[in-house]
């Protein structure tokens, strides 16, 4: 990988470590990381021109850097690689970083590719899929299969939902997944943004505190203040919480044999728990907003 960061990127790089499809490496005291590109190609330009924007208004991404070709992507070993100068301490994100990114007014005009909508339809789209891998494979996938009720029917209930929700939200700067481990160094990497909600990224941040039996309802609370989040917003960070997005995506892992079945197995087992959290959480907001009315939710554990 030396010679070939030498060849197309003109740089002498030291201590290069490679962790997984990744190389970091330092050149004249600066750190770089070239990643392997792994999104859809018709996505490139849009991330391109949103991570310009961002650089040209002082806005902190990590810097994409071209090839010698002016390319954004490098063919090397038959992979894509996309090379990012990164410039900042690595750390846990926290809510300052999701401000920080979600009050950027973003043009949402300009980014048809990376663009999210119609949560309903990808989660209807997602329970279809589970459906018919449990009615061709589920002798194989017993844990999938014996769990999977509970969860397709909090789907369907968060789908229906949404009928209380069209309308246009604040659009920003998000990613597909976040939780309380993610570190800065990815969540400023310009090749994990998507344009969405600009809730999306605290409800999952709060999501994965709830699956680990913290009291959310604080920072929730501060975040609502915080940013002018409107009655229609708070329904939707509600509504992305109560999605069982952890659960669905590790069956899509297992089911596309990325994870082992066994790996759901701590998922399954902190269901109650979890459903005392999404309780306590829904009752408490709606003591202060307007929500839709949830029968499962209000009733006592």
């Amino acid at each position: 990988m030396k010679n070939a960061i030498q060849y197309y990127y003109k740089m002498n790089p030291i201590n290069i470590h490679q962790i997984n499809k990744k190389y970091r490496f330092e050149y004249q005291n600066k750190k770089y990381i070239l990643y392997q590109y792994e999104r859809k190609m018709e996505d490139l330009s849009e991330i391109y021109e949103l991570h310009s924007y961002l650089n040209y208004v002082g806005i902190y991404c990590h810097k994409i850097i071209k090839n010698i070709n002016n390319d954004i992507l490098t063919m090397i070993n038959n992979n894509y690689y996309i090379l990012l100068y990164v410039n900042i301490e690595n750390r846990k994100i926290d809510i300052k970083d999701i401000e920080y990114l979600s009050n950027i007014k973003i043009e949402e005009e300009r980014y048809k590719k990376i663009n999210r909508k119609e949560w309903d339809i990808l989660w209807a789209n997602k329970i279809d899929y589970l459906e018919y891998q449990i009615s061709q494979f589920g002798k194989k996938y017993k844990l999938i299969r014996e769990s999977s009720d509970y969860y397709i029917g909090i789907v369907e209930n968060c789908i229906s939902l949404m009928t209380n929700y069209r309308y246009n939200t604040i659009k920003s700067i998000t990613h597909e997944r976040i939780n309380k481990n993610m570190e800065v160094e990815e969540f400023y990497n310009p090749l994990n943004f998507i344009i969405d909600n600009r809730i999306r990224d605290i409800s999952e941040l709060l999501k994965s505190n709830i699956n680990t039996n913290n009291n959310i309802i604080p920072d929730l609370e501060k975040y609502i203040n915080n940013n002018n989040i409107n009655e229609k917003e708070i329904g939707l960070i509600f509504i992305r919480i109560l999605y069982p997005s952890i659960y669905i995506d590790k069956c899509e892992s297992i089911l596309n044999k990325t994870h082992d079945e066994q790996d759901i197995k701590k998922i399954i087992s902190n269901t109650e728990m979890l459903e005392k959290n999404l309780k306590q959480i829904y009752r408490y907001l709606k003591t202060k907003y307007t929500l839709p009315e949830i029968e499962w939710l209000k009733k006592s554990e």
